[in-house]
């Protein structure tokens, strides 16, 4: 019996029922088969924001049904011609790209970033850090790293060495004052950080963590689309602002089919020395709010240290020790393997 498909039907439950028929939505230029709009958006309406044929939509969905064809790729009139993905660089000797970001300025991207690379130098990783944050740069200050890009015995540039010999790579390693000013528009930003990847020597690393800037524009879209990232841990806080915002990162990640490794909740609480007592400044967490939307787990709720403050403003964060550190350890090193494996994949 032929399949009847109504246009009235949602995209999801077409997915749903005839698993890859994402693909016959895909070869008509409608790329939301798979993400959250596709749960309310019918395909009628699917083809009405494309701008698709939709009575050809339904033929090659049906005959999918019936016959699991799967149709070439639409020409779609008057459309713009798709970019191809950008290429991605890979590095010999990188073996895992790990992004952190958040969309959000300010809850902490380089923190997380700095613990991260600790913990991994401590477990026996080799591990280096990039800054992508360009015109913000702030890697080199929490490592206490001033030396500049050095020329190895192999006639390359090499990233400069942390006290416990983490490869640092910030763009105030190369400015003659970390005060000056970088005023750079995106796609010199996008170059500096595919420089910063490819063109120095880092070696054999276990782990590259990328540290990235706030929003969803060049500098991620250039990480994510560029480098071979195995995934992505996002940080947010407690504040409702910020949570809204990180939900936008969260969702750029998925556009792009980046894992989503986990989340980081900083500024969770302030726990007051001489009471004792947990203070939530920012408001109750937000955290399992993000954990649904993502689908990925909670490493870790980070309390407002001034002990972590002081040590990163004199450039000491491998100094840092405390139980809700250990905590964040010990959850991201449970899903290395899980990591592994998506590197290993891609």
């Amino acid at each position: 019996m032929k399949a009847m498909i109504s246009p009235d039907t949602t995209i999801k439950e077409v997915v749903e029922r005839h698993p890859g028929a994402e693909k016959v939505f895909g070869a008509h230029g409608l790329p939301c088969a798979g993400c959250h709009v596709s749960a309310r958006e019918t395909i009628r309406e699917g083809a009405g924001v494309h701008h698709l044929d939709l009575d050809a939509l339904l033929r090659d969905l049906s005959r999918f049904i019936n016959d699991g064809t799967v149709p070439p790729a639409q020409a779609r009139a008057g459309a713009h011609a798709k970019a191809p993905p950008m290429e991605k660089q890979h590095k010999p000797g990188i073996d895992r790209v790990v992004a952190v970001m958040s969309g959000k300025g300010g809850v902490g991207k380089s923190l997380v970033t700095g613990l991260l690379a600790v913990a991994l130098q401590r477990a026996g990783f080799r591990v280096g850090v990039l800054d992508a944050d360009i015109t913000g740069p702030s890697m080199a200050r929490l490592f206490g790293v001033t030396a500049r890009p050095y020329q190895g015995t192999d006639g390359k540039p090499h990233p400069p060495n942390s006290r416990s010999g983490i490869q640092i790579m910030s763009m105030n390693l190369i400015l003659e004052d970390e005060a000056q000013a970088v005023i750079w528009r995106g796609p010199m930003v996008s170059t500096a950080i595919r420089q910063f990847y490819s063109d120095l020597e880092w070696g054999t690393l276990d782990y590259l963590l990328i540290d990235l800037p706030p929003g969803t524009s060049d500098a991620p879209l250039t990480v994510l689309q560029a480098l071979p990232v195995s995934g992505v841990v996002l940080v947010s806080t407690p504040q409702g602002l910020a949570t809204m915002i990180v939900s936008k990162a969260i969702k750029l990640v998925k556009q792009l089919g980046a894992p989503i490794i986990g989340l980081v909740e900083n500024m969770s609480y302030f726990l007051d020395p001489q009471t004792g007592r947990r203070h939530e400044l920012f408001g109750a967490s937000k955290g399992v709010q993000l954990v649904v939307e993502s689908g990925a787990p909670l490493l870790a709720q980070l309390a407002i240290d001034p002990a972590l403050t002081q040590l990163c403003d004199a450039g000491r964060i491998e100094e840092y020790h405390s139980g809700d550190y250990e905590t964040l350890v010990k959850n991201f090193v449970t899903v290395l393997p899980a990591l592994s494996t998506a590197a290993a994949a891609r």
